[in-house]
Formats: C-alpha cells, sequence, structure tokens
C-alpha cells in the first residue's frame, strides 16, 4: 500500500500544498502541472498524474488507434 500523506487542508479557494515528501517521491517540482482524476480502485480517492504522463498516454492512445485502423463495426464483430 503507498504511503499515506495527510492530512492536508484544501483552502476556501479549493488549492492544496503537497507535502515534501510526497513532491519528492513523485520527482514533482514549484511549476510543474498535473492532472488529477479520481480513483478506479478507489471512488473516494484522487490520483495526481504528472503532465508528462497523460501526454504519454495520449500519446500511445493516437499510436494504437492508427494501428487499427479497421472500420469500428467490424473490430466489434471481432472483438466480441
Amino acid at each position: 500500500m503507498p504511503e499515506l500523506h495527510g492530512p492536508i487542508k484544501i483552502t476556501t479557494s479549493r488549492q492544496i500544498s503537497l507535502p515534501t515528501a510526497l513532491m519528492d517521491q513523485l520527482h514533482l517540482r514549484p511549476g510543474d502541472q498535473v492532472y488529477v482524476m479520481q480513483s478506479d480502485s478507489e471512488p473516494d480517492g484522487l490520483v495526481i498524474v504528472p503532465l508528462e504522463r497523460v501526454s504519454e498516454w495520449i500519446r500511445l492512445g493516437r499510436a494504437a488507434e492508427h494501428q487499427d485502423s479497421r472500420d469500428p463495426a467490424e473490430r466489434m464483430q471481432e472483438d466480441g
């Protein structure tokens, strides 16, 4: 199980400050950009994803789309 950091207070402007230890573990620095999304495995949890990782997900997704240029109806039939 990952290390738990907190509690962290959400300000009235809906901002949080990430602990230095977590920033170091994630190799984040002040000024870096991140995405925040709801966790798939923990509906009440959040996941912080560095911008570079999301960019990589998008690049890989586009590459996969180009590899599978079949008609969507064909893919549905073949994939079951």
